[in-house]
């Protein structure tokens, strides 16, 4: 009995995909969805083109970047306006280091509703002429340590997600996740501990965002001469 035990809690650790189930022998009918439904919102037929479309990336381009959320438990980081996330953001300006990039600039909010989605994001992308927009979601947690004797110190971690939507074919051609932790004890020059936070969030943003844009630039310069996502061969 103990032996038996011991074997059921062991194989509760594992996780496994399985072989399809007795009947499950026919053969893909691509002529067909497999869930119907599904085609209300792309067909078959577009899904398969889409898979097998090589994107182009243009020899020269604009890059548009829109700053799509912060998540945080700083409530003054959501109120601190466009200038203030310049300043986090401005790793994606070393964008313009690669010899496809002529211009980095920010996305202007007003064209875009508060709600979002990729069809109207590429309708003001292309009114601004950009020929990517990269979109950035971060988030951010913070953690504080007061003292009874010397400075109060507050330290961030960052998570920063981005995504590279290009505007002529709406695919996403590259995508990257990054982390940044900053910390800081409260200088005198800081009002209160809350604003040391802000600070070292911001911070944060600013090293996670500068691993993503590396990334990115990685992968701009192993792009093939024919310029195609994907193909990473030189000819």
């Amino acid at each position: 009995m103990v032996f038996l035990a011991i074997m059921a809690l062991a194989g509760c650790a594992g996780i496994s995909t399985y072989s399809p189930p007795p009947g499950a022998v026919n053969p893909l009918d691509t002529s067909r969805s497999l869930i119907a439904s599904d085609a209300a919102v792309l067909s078959d037929e577009d899904i398969a083109r889409i898979l097998t479309t090589r994107v182009e990336v243009p020899q020269e381009m604009r890059i548009a970047v829109l700053y799509l959320a912060h998540e945080s438990e700083m409530s003054q980081w959501r109120d601190r306006g466009i200038e203030a996330y310049r300043d986090a953001m401005s790793p994606v300006q070393k964008l313009r280091e690669s010899d496809r990039v002529f211009d980095v600039s920010f996305l202007p909010s007003f064209l875009l509703p508060n709600e979002k989605s990729v069809p109207l994001i590429r309708e003001a992308a292309a009114r601004y002429q950009a020929d990517w927009v990269l979109i950035v979601k971060t988030t951010a947690r913070q953690f504080w340590k007061t003292r009874a004797i010397g400075k109060d110190e507050a330290r961030a971690r960052c998570e920063a997600e981005c995504a590279v939507l290009d505007v002529r074919t709406g695919t996403i051609p590259y995508t990257s996740i990054a982390w940044g932790e900053s910390g800081s004890r409260k200088t005198d020059e800081d009002l209160s501990l809350y604003e040391t936070s802000l600070r070292v969030e911001s911070e944060a943003v600013k090293l996670a965002m500068a691993e993503n844009v590396a990334g990115l630039l990685e992968f701009l310069d192993g792009l093939g001469e024919a310029g195609e996502a994907g193909d990473n061969t030189d000819e």
